[in-house]
Order: C-alpha cells, then structure tokens, then sequence
C-alpha cells in the first residue's frame, strides 16, 4: 500500500484564507463538536459509524457530538468555502485528494503527539506534510470487481477476468436479463470520486500520472486504459448516465451486473439486503493486466479554525485507543484502518468477498500525483474533460490525452 508526504505549494484556497481577517477559531469550549463527512449519509454502515463516534460521550458527558452530512459530490467545495470563511466542523474527514489543499492553505491544526504512536500502523504517515501530523488514517478503501451472482446465472456467464470478456459478460446479462451488466463512474459532474474510479484503470493498464517528476498523462498505457473504457462504455451494456447513487440504488435491488467500485460501497450496498445478500455477491481482482490498483485514503483532521479544537483533539486520542479502533473495524469492514485493528471474523463470514478488497492493498496506491501534489485537482479536471470527450463526443482516446498531457505542463 502506497504511503505519501505532501508538498505544499501555493493554491486559491490559501489565498482565500488569506484574505480573511482575523485568526483562527474560538478556544472556548462550546460542549459540541461538529464532524463533518459524507458517510454520515450511507444507509446503514453510516449508522454504525456514527454510533461509534458517539460513544465518546459516555467517557465525557459535556460533549455533544452533531454531524455535519454533506453528499460526496458536494463536500470538497462545501468545505472549501466554509474554511474559507474561517468557519466549518470542529472534526472533517479529508480525502487523500483533498488534504495538499488543505495543508497548503494552512487549515489543518497540527496533531503531534495527540493520539499515541506506538497504536498506530504506516496508514498515518500520508497524514504528515514538512514532517507535521495533520491527519491520521480513517480507512483506506480498495478497490474490486464484484457482481450479483444470482444475474450472472441467469445470464450464464462466468466472472470475466479481462476487459474484453468483462464487456462480453456484460453485453450476455443485459440481453439475458434486460438490466444494465455493468456500471461506474463516468461522468464530469462527480469529478473528485471518478478521479479516485477512474485510476483504476489507468493503474490497472501499467501507467501513471506522472514519472521521474514529469507528467505521464498521455503515455501509451493511459492511452490504452481510457481506449478500454471508452469500449466498455459504448458497448450498449453500461448503465450509462447514471451517477453513482443511482447505479448503486440498482445493483441493491439487483437490477445491475457486475461493478468495479469499493469496497464501503459495496458494504453499504449489502447492508440489510435481502434482495442482494452479501453472501449473493462474488468479487475478484480487477480485469485488468498489471496488478495495480487505485486506493481512496481517508483522514480525519482538526479544523484549525474550528470552534471547539481542543475537545476535538481528545475524541482523537480517545478513538484511536484499541477498544474503540475494535468497534470502527466492526463498522469500517473491508477497509484498512489507521491501525491494526481487524473486523471480527463473524463479519468475514458473513461477507465472503471482503478479503478480495483487502488482499488488494498490496498494490494499490492513491490518486494523487507525485510531484504535483497540490496541482492534482487542476490537472483532474484536464484529464477527465478530456476523457468525457471520448465517451460523449467520439474524440480519439490518444489525442485527447495528448491535449490534457500539453495543458497539464502549462500549470507548471
């Protein structure tokens, strides 16, 4: 598993804080603490994770902890414009994408010495920038190729292991069955999650975005990885058009194939399921020909303008105690925790394609890229644009890549 540390260089999020008048937040105590993150709105899994939150107020009753829920989509820019304001949660989780902006712009309270080393696993060292804790592993999530059994039955087909038998499974379901074989993020209007999907396949075919500290994007691997999406997504068995809510919605109420997404949201999609169990879903490395894979980091940060930084800085230090860290392994599942701490074995029982997404940490890696840490969302948004063109308009996959490749070197 791939581990990173941030450089900081300069980004309009700095200048805005920046622009702010006065400093920092309100040292007084209020009593509550807000905890900003998106899985507070996952059925389910996002139950049990607040639960587990929440159970900080037993060890200390003047503390109320209030979520603050934001969609997926929506929660970089939500947070963006609150820290701005020099406002915002006492508590975030930070998307590995998100926390060179964050660190940049000076954000991020340093937490050195707050939650106990000798607990910790070598998650936590992407959390450090200039050699500073600024975040400590929530769970890093792996990625997969799962699917409904129960559909590639009735279509008769076997679980593919490359692409083209990954686009000939799907074609089968959906002439079998009538329903979508196969669906993932696609689409500009979830730029920041498709980034995180999308490496997938450029990792999968052997490329990078960078390498030796020069942009990679239009090498022939990247070339080949966006020529087999385009293929799989102009097959006619895509759930093209859907976004990720909504193909999800699908496969939970077995109306979709097969899918390459991660594994929190395929624990969200089983939870409770008796349409889909999770012992109905099958699951294997990606199709891809080298072994690598996309990973999403997840750290959890102190607001440095936040109103309630020290409570914020306790619930830290208590959650990362072994007891707690045994009931978020309970919760999280799949996933690996910024300590050792395991799932129960009931759990891995009781959801058989779990060791599938965590033998798969060996050769993930994140979506950032070296050298261009900060400038990774620019250079994002050039690659996806360019890759929609592809899906949407026709443009020919090495062209595109091409144009990305010349206007990423401009940012420099």
């Amino acid at each position: 598993m791939k581990v990173r540390r941030y450089l900081a260089a300069g980004l309009a999020l700095a200048l805005a804080l920046t622009a702010c008048g006065n400093s920092g937040g309100d040292e007084k105590a209020t009593g509550e603490l807000v905890f900003a993150s998106w899985q507070w709105l996952e059925p389910g899994r996002g139950e049990q994770l607040w639960k587990v939150a929440g159970g900080y107020t037993a060890t200390d009753p003047g503390v109320t902890l209030k979520q603050q829920a934001v969609a997926r989509k929506d929660y970089e820019s939500t947070l963006k414009t609150q820290i701005g304001a020099r406002g915002g949660p006492d508590l975030l989780i930070i998307p590995d994408t998100f926390l060179p902006e964050l660190a940049d712009a000076g954000a991020l309270e340093p937490l050195d010495g707050v939650v106990d080393k000798a607990s910790l696993n070598a998650t936590n060292e992407a959390g450090k920038v200039d050699g500073k804790q600024l975040g400590y592993a929530w769970e890093i999530v792996n990625y997969a190729l799962f699917w409904n059994t129960a559909l590639l039955g009735q279509a008769g087909v076997k679980p593919p292991t490359d692409v083209p038998s990954l686009i000939a499974a799907a074609k089968q379901i959906k002439a079998k069955t009538g329903n979508p074989g196969f669906a993932v993020r696609h689409q500009i209007n979830e730029e920041t999650p498709w980034w995180i999907d999308f490496s997938n396949w450029t990792y999968g075919f052997g490329g990078t975005w960078s390498k030796d500290g020069k942009l990679s994007i239009d090498s022939p691997e990247n070339v080949a990885a966006v020529t087999a999406f385009r293929d799989m997504y102009s097959s006619g068995a895509m759930a093209v058009g859907d976004d990720a809510s909504t193909f999800r919605s699908k496969f939970k109420a077995g109306k979709v194939g097969m899918m390459i997404d991660n594994s929190s949201a395929l624990s969200t999609m089983v939870a409770g399921n008796k349409v889909v169990p999770s012992t109905g879903v099958g699951a294997s490395k990606l199709p891809f020909p080298a072994p690598k894979s996309s990973q999403a980091g997840f750290f959890i940060g102190v607001n440095k303008f936040g109103k309630n930084k020290a409570a914020a800085k306790k619930w830290l230090s208590w959650y990362y105690g072994a007891d707690v860290q045994k009931q978020a392994a309970g919760a999280l599942g799949a996933s690996v925790l910024g300590t050792d701490a395991k799932p129960p074995a009931e759990f891995i029982t009781a959801n058989p394609w779990v060791p599938t997404f965590q033998a798969q940490a060996a050769t993930s890696a994140d979506a950032v890229i070296d050298g261009f840490e900060t400038d990774t969302p620019k250079i994002r948004h050039l690659v996806l644009a360019e890759v929609e063109k592809v899906l949407v308009d026709g443009e020919d996959p090495a062209a595109a890549l091409a144009r990305a490749q010349q206007e990423a070197e401009k940012l420099k």
